[in-house]
């Protein structure tokens, strides 16, 4: 499929899907009709004399598509109305309306350490809640195992209709348009990605407090409990359809879904299914949002995390993926996936966990922007998660350790990925993009400020000039040849052309091949991609 065509897919898509979603949520008639899944349910459990787990499961549709290979996947999407204990805050600030299992992770390391209060939780089938599972229908095509998505912030986000994919492509980007799910069933994993009231302001989960008391108004975006419930019940919906329970079982969480999935690795006893074994193998974590939860639990005033060997042989091989322009409203985002890695390697699990900062991304790479014309401005990571997931994998079920963490954090050591894009730039990405809100959603993506060697250095959504050369004032742009230079890619008195940005994009990639970060096949996608890219005018470098 032509790239321009794929680019309007996927923005079709992005831009669209949102819009069916939202009249689904509207329409309880699906339930109406919908066939019971009730049969794959885990047992409900008792708390405080009331039974607490899925009530209700259906089948709102159930259809056939396709992965690269052209083999077919059964693609079912299930809703769910249930319950789930845990604690409500009962003071205001961030994240008050959490209701969560967690509290000593989620509420005080959010601020809040005043009145909480226990109780149960109830989520609805009709706003929302519940899963797209997707496995193959026939089980010669599947690899024995299962990725389970968790979306970040905002609720409800959804795979939506699957990107097409050329099986003779080098590389398929966008990949993130579907959520990484494609990149899943196309290596042969089944998937569960899962849809949960996440909103940060305004949840729809309603809370019955242990006096009788009622809350509204709180979200399930932090509750591990709830996640591994799905979990076994898409588990057991595997069984019945291929014959046998997944041989090893990993997560893989944006933002919030991240923080999600740390909380399930950290919390004592959270990673475990009805069956006392270990839930997920792994976790593959994309920009855990605000670099949170930190690896502390503290009781009377000590730190009891991961203190012993028992505790350290719970924690499940993890990979957190940090991408480098997002500092967040407060600041504090970058510092905090550093500390989250220095602290697991000071108590003795670095073996067991790599952090990647990936240079010249925010929060959503260029499967997840809001505009057509911001896609060729944003990096793409499909080729980076392709290799993930496989690195993910390979150490799980083969030992086979990934490359060591890569970070510009000298202590921490290997130095950040720079996608060619960015090892050989032919301009600079920057954080709130023209025509974004220049609140917290232009933080979250960016735009490309090219080296022309004619205009200003442009101004950003905030008014602020882009310090494209780091002078620390607003001047011409360089042309390439001048940026190239300063930058030490090229020698005084070298000039940029076709043939060095070739050799450039190259390097840079074949770098990665080496480490084990980017696929071969992608590496070539870029070189030949280098050799047509439209570049300015070379006369003005």
């Amino acid at each position: 499929m032509p790239r321009l065509l794929i680019v309007i897919t996927a923005i079709f898509l992005l831009l669209f899907d949102g819009v069916g979603f939202a009249q689904e949520k509207s329409k309880d008639a699906r339930l109406k009709n919908a066939a019971s899944c009730n049969e794959f349910a885990p047992a409900a459990k008792q708390v405080m004399g009331k039974n607490v787990g899925i009530e209700q499961c259906y089948i709102v549709s159930d259809e056939t598509v396709f992965n690269i290979k052209g083999q077919r996947f059964r693609r079912v999407e299930v809703r769910l109305t249930g319950t789930v204990e845990g604690w409500a805050s009962k003071e205001k600030g961030q994240r008050a309306i959490y209701f969560t299992d967690g509290p000593d992770f989620v509420f005080v390391q959010s601020g809040l350490k005043g009145p909480r209060a226990h109780g149960v939780g109830r989520y609805e089938a009709g706003t929302g809640h519940g899963m797209t599972i997707m496995y193959p229908e026939n089980a010669r095509d599947w690899n024995g195992k299962l990725f389970v998505g968790a979306h970040g912030a905002g609720s409800y986000g959804d795979v939506g209709a699957l990107l097409p994919r050329d099986p003779h492509a080098k590389y398929n980007r966008l990949a993130n348009v579907n959520r990484y799910t494609t990149l899943m069933i196309d290596k042969g994993f089944a998937v569960a990605h899962t849809m949960r009231s996440s909103d940060r302001s305004n949840g729809d989960i309603t809370v019955t407090l242990d006096d009788g008391s009622t809350m509204a108004k709180n979200n399930v975006s932090a509750h591990a409990g709830l996640i591994a419930s799905w979990t076994q019940l898409a588990q057991n919906m595997i069984v019945k359809n291929l014959g046998s329970k997944p041989k090893h079982s990993y997560f893989y969480g944006h933002s919030a879904g991240g923080f999600l999935g740390r909380l399930i690795n950290y919390m004592p006893g959270a990673n475990r299914g009805d069956d006392g074994k270990r839930l997920f193998d792994g976790f593959l974590l994309d920009d855990a949002g605000g670099g949170m939860w930190l690896p502390k639990l503290v009781v009377d005033g000590k730190d009891t995390l991961f203190t012993t060997d028992e505790d350290r042989k719970a924690f499940a091989k993890q990979i957190d993926v940090s991408h480098m322009l997002y500092l967040g409203e407060t600041g504090d985002y970058i510092p905090n996936k550093r500390l989250n890695a220095t602290m697991l390697r000071d108590k003795g699990l670095g073996g067991e966990h790599r952090m990647y900062e990936i240079l010249g991304v925010s929060h959503f790479d260029a499967g997840q922007v809001d505009r057509a014309d911001l896609v060729p401005q944003n990096v793409d990571l499909s080729g980076l998660y392709d290799s993930f997931i496989d690195r993910l994998d390979a150490w799980v079920d083969k030992g086979i350790a990934p490359t060591a963490t890569k970070s510009d954090l000298k202590e921490l050591g290997g130095g950040a990925i720079a996608l060619p894009e960015v090892a050989c730039p032919l301009g600079v990405y920057h954080v709130f993009p023209l025509g974004i809100n220049p609140g917290r959603r232009g933080g979250q993506e960016t735009s490309l400020a090219r080296f022309d060697g004619i205009n200003q250095e442009p101004l950003d959504a905030r008014g602020e000039f882009v310090d494209m050369n780091g002078n620390g004032r607003r001047d011409k742009r360089e042309n390439l040849t001048q940026a190239w230079q300063r930058i030490g890619l090229l020698k005084k008195g070298e000039a940029f052309n076709r043939n060095v940005y070739v050799s450039c994009v190259k390097a840079a990639a074949g770098k990665l091949v080496k480490e084990g970060l980017l696929p071969q096949r992608v590496a070539d996608d870029y070189a030949e991609q280098a050799a047509k890219t439209p570049l300015p005018d070379l006369r003005a470098n």
